[in-house]
């Protein structure tokens, strides 16, 4: 079955979309979400304020998706090398290749939640801290059994100690090009997740 191409308005569409998240988020690290108006995102994105709103209903809807979507994309790709792959080594690296994947497309969904999470409505942060804690999950069930010398909660620390050093790093890149950046974040996860001696 061939596969056809988007319509060219859909995918123009598309990209745009794309392109007030990837804005936004920079904007969203940068400042609090009070001090971030529909006029900065737009000016950046090199729209009108109207066209932001053909995409999302307003500041909090587009501040929302800056947090869910890549959280679910990392999410899901976590599962799926988590169910696709028997050796709990490979299933960690391809973890740590993935997030290092999505950090190096824009900043880290974590720093801005952390930063602007006062302006989401109740059930918008509970989902989302949802969906963070599951993806924690996966990366848990998958480092416990190869680090049988630490217990649950340790193995629960080390986990989100990495992400806070692969997330932070991703701030701290500049004058690296992308294969240094990816090179250094991957050696230095995989060191700390499967201990001393493991490359």
């Amino acid at each position: 079955m061939s596969i056809q191409p988007l319509p060219a308005k859909r995918a123009s569409t598309g990209r745009r979309r794309d392109q007030l998240i990837a804005v936004a988020a920079e904007l969203f690290l940068q400042h609090s979400y009070d001090a971030v108006t529909v006029e900065m995102i737009s000016a950046r994105a090199g729209i009108t304020g109207p066209g932001l709103y053909r995409h999302f209903q307003n500041k909090q809807a587009l501040l929302i998706a800056v947090l869910e979507e890549p959280t679910r994309i990392v999410h899901e790709a976590a599962r799926r090398i988590a169910e696709s792959t028997a050796d709990p080594r490979a299933a960690i690296v391809g973890m740590v290749e993935s997030h290092i994947r999505l950090i190096l497309l824009g900043p880290p969904s974590t720093l801005i939640f952390a930063k602007n999470e006062h302006a989401l409505p109740e059930h918008d942060r509970r989902r989302i801290r949802r969906e963070m804690a599951m993806y924690a999950e996966e990366w848990i069930s998958v480092v416990a059994p190869l680090r049988p010398d630490l217990s649950e909660p340790e193995v629960r620390l080390l986990t989100q100690s990495v992400f806070s050093m692969l997330n932070t790093a991703a701030t701290l890149r500049k004058g690296l090009d992308e294969e240094s950046i990816s090179s250094t974040m991957r050696q230095a996860a995989l060191h700390a997740l499967l201990g001393r001696g493991s490359p």
